[in-house]
């Protein structure tokens, strides 16, 4: 495998900082299911955005695929039409190498399966390894290409007698024989949420498997620090990535992560100055390795839990809703469950603002952010998570009718409708036209400036005509990436 250097991870909004500090960016990781907007159902695989496909294509430096929609750590595989997808991905794309959490998304609700919408912990236990490696060797069988498993965060506290973090890390690497992506702001995540300690956890893993660190900034919320991908490195982050580094023998790739909502928030020295930081730290790389004994003595582990009662469990718990068993009854005395459920209801909060900006800004300029936070509470409990945003879109249109909300609120049906036909539009680019019963330019003018649209009285059919070009696709994250 070949040292790739130091890069980052792209995301919509990076593409001037590539073109002006190309000397700064060996390497562009790629995560390929955020470019996915629609099933493609004429030969079983997903729709994404050619676009963005060609300008990362024309990109000189190596590319690396990241996956962030089908974890390795749960009991459900991915489906085909993913691996449809990624195989053409690649084929255009040409990745060094693909990786993918360990963690899970997905869990079985009466033999449905629920898209849980983030990225979740696995019970680490024996049962848990075996299943992991299991879909490690289906990636690699499917892929053909080297597979890393990334490093996962953790909110929960650490469970009476649970297999230590590292050696569960170790335990998986082993048992599928594949390299390991080590997140060290997700490990330092960890121990400032009282998991293992950073040292700890590097002394159980095996430092030949890893090929790639990730690294980021994050932020406090309610006493407990989140993974946000929020900016730069802090001063302990960079001192532990500079000692792992001189001890890593088979480092390929240095990769810095940062959310697109930050994007316009950082200013541009700051990333900048994170690269050159990093680039130091690269030259370093293996100049103090040593081979370490990971083996540890023999222990029996807690192995009570099953994978499967585990993952029904923390989805349930994290979408509203109490399964009513002792495992439950124990976790949701964690402070971490509520975290991830203030994680996943914002996230999912987000992604519908940005999908429908001018609704949701109606109806919360109409009858206030308490009232609007209920009805999101009530759909998202009602509706759960789905991979592809524009089915979300499409929910809460449904849901909003159902409730009648659209009878009291004077233009929300149509102002819905309107924004629905140009997510659809920039889908299919058909082209599409919209009936309004009123004047819709000064209504999505107020809307636009954040105030309430004022009455009109005369009711006039009015049609707004989206042509094929006018619309660009928003920007889809199908899952909290952590």
């Amino acid at each position: 495998m070949k040292e790739l250097g130091v890069g980052l991870v792209y995301v919509q909004g990076f593409e001037n900082f590539l073109a002006s500090h190309s000397s700064l960016v060996d390497v562009v990781e790629i995560e390929p299911q955020s470019f996915w907007y629609d099933k493609n159902d004429e030969c079983n695989a997903f729709k994404y955005d050619p676009e963005i496909t060609n300008f990362l294509w024309a990109l000189e430096q190596p590319k690396l695929f990241h996956c962030v929609g089908f974890p390795i750590g749960g009991t459900f595989s991915p489906p085909q039409e993913q691996f449809n997808t990624l195989k053409q991905q690649a084929k255009e794309l040409s990745p060094e190498w693909i990786s993918e959490h360990l963690s899970f998304n997905f869990f079985n609700d009466g033999n449905k399966a629920v898209n849980a919408g983030f990225l979740l912990p696995p019970i680490q236990s024996t049962e848990s390894i075996k299943i992991a490696a299991a879909n490690i060797r289906n990636y690699q069988s499917q892929m053909n290409l080297p597979f890393a498993f990334e490093t996962g965060v953790n909110y929960l506290q650490p469970r009476k007698n649970e297999m230590p973090d590292g050696l569960f890390v170790r335990s998986v690497a082993e048992e599928a024989d594949c390299h390991i992506l080590l997140d060290l702001h997700n490990i330092l995540t960890n121990q400032r949420n009282g998991r293992q300690s950073v040292k700890e956890f590097l002394d159980l893993i095996p430092y030949e498997r890893v090929i790639e660190l990730h690294v980021g900034g994050g932020m406090y919320y309610k006493n407990y620090y989140l993974d946000a991908h929020s900016g730069a490195s802090d001063t302990e982050l960079l001192s532990i990535l500079e000692s792992v580094v001189k001890k890593l023998p088979n480092l390929k790739a240095l990769i810095f992560e940062m959310a697109p909502d930050y994007l316009i928030k950082i200013p541009e020295r700051e990333i900048r100055d994170q690269l050159i930081k990093m680039h130091r730290i690269w030259d370093k790389r293996g100049n103090e390795y040593k081979k370490k004994d990971t083996r540890q003595k023999k222990h029996n582990y807690d192995e009570s839990i099953p994978v499967n009662e585990w993952e029904t469990t923390i989805g349930k718990l994290i979408l509203g809703k109490n399964p009513e068993n002792t495992l439950s009854k124990k976790l949701q005395k964690d402070k971490g469950i509520a975290i991830i459920k203030d994680l996943v209801f914002n996230f999912r909060g987000s992604m519908l603002i940005s999908l429908l900006k001018l609704s949701t800004r109606l109806l919360r300029l109409t009858i206030g952010e308490l009232a609007f936070n209920h009805y999101i509470n009530d759909f998202f409990y009602s509706f759960t998570p789905e991979l592809l945003p524009v089915i979300l879109a499409e929910q809460f249109l449904a849901y909003i009718k159902a409730k009648k909300i659209t009878d009291k609120i004077r233009y929300l049906e149509e102002i819905l409708e309107y924004e629905l036909a140009a997510i659809h539009n920039a889908i299919d680019k058909q082209g599409r036209s919209v009936l309004f019963d009123f004047d819709p330019v000064p209504v999505l003018a107020a809307l636009n400036n954040a105030q309430l649209p004022s009455a009109q009285l005369n009711r006039e059919l009015h049609i707004i005509n989206i042509p094929a070009s006018a619309n660009e696709l928003p920007e889809f994250v199908p899952v909290v990436h952590n």
